[in-house]
């Protein structure tokens, strides 16, 4: 038992951030959380389209156990703090371009032990009455979630509090201090803050925060596009993914598209795509005529070349832990508890690497 217990800072107040102060403090830790913005989950999370699945992930790759396993996660997040998911919405319906290809996607998933099930088309009309062109049959995923990343942060960041964290917002790291080989704090505007461990979970800006140290994360930006419809009236229940949309309804009746993105110029500009999508909805989806492009967001997720987040201290530094990865949303909850055994404990995950920083 340690006679001192370390001042732990965290870097971010994304989902992943929010989410491991809240598994710090739970367990009594010290821990401060600090971020740029002015509230919870207003960087990337933000820009997030929130399926909680594994049917979009490949059986037999290392992300498809993880993604099980951080699945399996939020089912015990919902037992020990219910008003995180109070609001979810549960299940997805997933089809190809052919009823084979939708049959073999069945099959794939199933082979694997996930729970999905074959749907035919009379199931599907009945479930989701305003689609216009209803497939043969669809995947359904019946413990699929659709939440709202913010909100979820938001949630993890107040019951932190609640637990004794604290938290300063509008607060920019500028650069880590360290002495001897180890972290004694970070420079924050003109002052410096004592930590005896810093988390880095602030995705991108990871590169930032360790630079002047001379290291190399390994992290990368890979854009996607978020799309917000202002709608008056319920149009899904459930998370529909068909090859021409990815669609999602909030309770206030938002309707939300997540599309991968590449920047290449105005006609292919977020705002475009945002208008060209509505045409797809349109097509099929039963639309009330008054539902029109509210944002067109682009977020830059943090990334690995292998595709695999990372977690664990740097080696160059003592005190000094990363905690990055995609997809960030269905992770969270499991990276939490993993850093929070691994800060507290000492003890290391085998499910996901520790960084392989090298010098720059």
């Amino acid at each position: 038992m340690r006679l001192i217990q370390p001042r732990i800072a965290v870097v971010g107040a994304g989902i992943l951030g929010s989410a491991i102060t809240y598994s710090l403090a739970i367990r009594g830790a010290d821990v401060l959380l600090l971020d740029e913005g002015p509230k919870p989950g207003c960087g990337v999370t933000g820009r997030a389209f929130g399926w909680i699945n594994v049917i979009n992930g490949t059986p037999g790759r290392a992300s498809y156990a993880l993604w099980r396993e951080a699945v399996a996660e939020y089912q015990r997040l919902k037992a020990a703090l219910p008003e995180a998911l109070s609001d979810a919405r549960p299940g997805s319906l997933v089809w190809k371009a052919t009823s084979r290809e939708t049959e073999q996607l069945a099959a794939l998933h199933q082979r694997a032990g996930e729970d999905v099930e074959l749907v035919k088309r009379s199931v599907i009309a009945e479930w989701e009455p305003r689609l216009r062109q209803v497939p043969e049959c669809a995947v359904f995923s019946p413990n699929d979630l659709a939440l709202d990343p913010t909100r979820l942060a938001g949630r993890y960041v107040a019951a932190a509090l609640a637990a004794g964290a604290s938290a300063r917002f509008d607060a920019k790291v500028g650069a880590i201090e360290t002495a001897n080989g180890r972290v004694t704090g970070m420079r924050v505007s003109d002052r410096t803050l004592h930590a005896d461990i810093i988390v880095m979970a602030a995705g991108n800006a990871i590169n930032m925060l360790v630079s002047g140290l001379g290291i190399a994360t390994g992290v990368e930006t890979s854009p996607a596009l978020l799309l917000r419809y202002a709608c008056s009236t319920p149009v899904v229940t459930r998370i529909l993914r068909c090859p021409r949309l990815e669609v999602r309804q909030a309770d206030d009746n938002t309707l939300f598209v997540a599309k991968s993105y590449v920047e290449n110029g105005a006609e292919d500009g977020p705002q475009a795509i945002g208008e060209r999508t509505l045409a797809v909805m349109t097509d099929e989806l039963d639309l009330p005529a008054n539902v029109m492009l509210a944002s067109a967001d682009v977020g830059n997720r943090p990334i690995f070349a292998d595709g695999l987040p990372r977690l664990g201290f740097l080696p160059q530094v003592n005190g000094l832990y990363i905690a990055a990865g995609h997809p960030g949303v269905i992770l969270a909850p499991l990276i939490a508890r993993l850093t929070a055994e691994e800060i507290l404990d000492g003890r290391r995950t085998d499910l996901i690497p520790g960084p392989e920083c090298v010098p720059v």
